[in-house]
């Protein structure tokens, strides 16, 4: 999920090693809990009947089921502006590299980008 804190996918993780149950309401109580409310138990028993009963499968079924089908801008690589392909720099010397790329796709790219 893109924006998720790498301590939560840490905590996450922790939480499901200790999962050692297989009371399918223990396990719906846990979905449940761990995703803070937001489902009612016979959507979590689905999610975990999807999956074997597997807690941590189902929450990433979840996720993926409820994570907005976003498309990632596209580009391609147009021409070297600076230094072109092949020629070298020598050590230790600064230098600054820049491409020349277009937009290829039909999101539009996020501010800052052009």
């Amino acid at each position: 999920m893109e924006g998720m804190d790498l301590d939560l996918d840490s905590e996450l993780m922790q939480k499901f090693s200790c999962m050692g149950t297989t009371d399918k309401d223990v396990l719906i109580s846990e979905f449940q809990r761990l995703l803070g409310f937001q489902l009612n138990p016979a959507g979590c028993a689905f999610f975990l009947d999807m999956t074997n009963w597997n807690l941590q499968a189902a929450i990433g079924a979840y996720y993926d089921f409820e994570s907005p089908n976003i498309n990632a801008p596209v580009m391609s690589f147009v021409e070297d502006v600076t230094i072109g392909e092949g020629e070298s720099v020598p050590p230790d010397t600064p230098f600054t590299k820049t491409w020349r790329i277009q937009n290829t796709g039909v999101e539009s790219w996020p501010p800052g980008c052009v």
